[in-house]
């Protein structure tokens, strides 16, 4: 069963990223734009805040709360150097500074790579998923986790994408977080024959 639905996220991964590539490809105005193949994994809550970059680490995080057949959040987190990387080339912004402008084009950013995974999980199990409104915090690591458990249900594990990726040829590191309601995610994992309610 685990490892039917770690193939599943990870296939998830794969065209959540075609989706993302194409729509962030037209956002960056024709700049040179690689995403890497994404990797994704199960880790359990603890593990999967050390595994995006440690607790004391600044990082910017771009929220959504899931509703519809599927609830639940989303999230989409990345180190503030990759933060400034991604706002320079998104603004032409070069005071290597988080200001309004660089925060408001990451939040759409953000929000592109979190609804491209979102309408691809949509279009493999033909469920409606409607994300929210996004959020954008910018602080540590830990902090921002502790959002994320606040309004999450009490889970054992998180499922981490990590979406490393490259703008005209500068490295940026990124991870999408996806924590859906555990009984919800049992529906998906048996519409896709994965395993039985």
């Amino acid at each position: 069963m685990y490892a039917a639905r770690l193939d599943f996220l990870k296939e998830l991964g794969n065209i959540g990223a075609g989706h993302a590539t194409t729509a962030l490809s037209q956002m960056l105005r024709g700049k040179r734009f690689q995403l890497v193949v994404p990797d994704a994994r199960m880790l359990p809550f603890a593990e999967a805040a050390e595994f995006i970059g440690g607790l004391e680490q600044t990082v910017v995080g771009i929220f959504i709360i899931i509703s519809g057949d599927v609830s639940g959040y989303m999230a989409f987190i990345l180190p503030v150097d990759s933060a400034l990387i991604l706002a320079r080339h998104l603004t032409g912004d070069e005071s290597g500074e988080l200001n309004e402008m660089s925060l408001s084009a990451l939040e759409e950013l953000g929000n592109i790579m979190i609804t491209s995974y979102l309408n691809a999980l949509a279009k493999m199990t033909n469920l409606i998923l409607a994300p929210s409104v996004p959020a954008i915090a910018v602080d540590m690591a830990g902090a921002v986790w502790q959002s994320i458990l606040a309004g999450a249900q009490i889970v054992n594990e998180v499922t981490v994408i990590s979406t490393d990726f490259f703008a005209e040829g500068e490295a940026i590191k990124g991870n999408i977080i996806f924590l859906p309601n555990e009984d919800d995610f049992k529906k998906v994992a048996h519409i896709l024959g994965l395993e039985e309610i």
